[in-house]
């Protein structure tokens, strides 16, 4: 069975920088196996649709120091928290995100999202206090 997958991301983030992190993290949980593809469809018209992940993955809110802390948290709650930080946005590939991290300090990266991994129960007391990410500003 595939682990529960939860989506927590900044509200505060502009949309392009919560696009960007939604989809990097969702690329990543799916390459670290938390779906398998469903089968391909066909409507009603005769046309087909090409398979997506058969699980479904609720997308919560938190601020970046939550963020923080939920990484932090994961591995004693037997979770898996892939972040999507200020430094992968800010770097071209991934060697220069390597790089950054490897000469930057835990305490001094931002986190924009976390995508976490695990049991049910397990992401669950993790995240149950944080509210679904919402759009509070209408957009013309």
């Amino acid at each position: 069975m595939p682990p529960r997958c939860v989506l927590v991301l900044d509200p505060a983030a502009p949309r392009w920088l919560i696009a960007n992190a939604a989809a990097v993290l969702g690329a990543s949980a799916g390459a670290a196996g938390a779906a398998a593809l469903g089968p391909e469809l066909t409507d009603a018209s005769g046309a087909r649709w090409p398979a997506i992940a058969e699980i479904v993955v609720p997308v919560l809110a938190a601020s970046p120091a939550e963020l923080a802390a939920l990484r932090a948290a994961a591995p004693d709650a037997g979770v898996t928290a892939l972040a999507f930080p200020d430094l992968a946005q800010a770097s071209p590939t991934y060697a220069d995100f390597a790089a950054a991290v490897a000469r930057t300090a835990t305490a001094d990266i931002g986190v924009h999202a976390v995508a976490l991994l695990g049991s049910g129960n397990a992401v669950r007391r993790l995240t149950r206090h944080l509210p679904a990410l919402t759009d509070p500003v209408p957009v013309p």
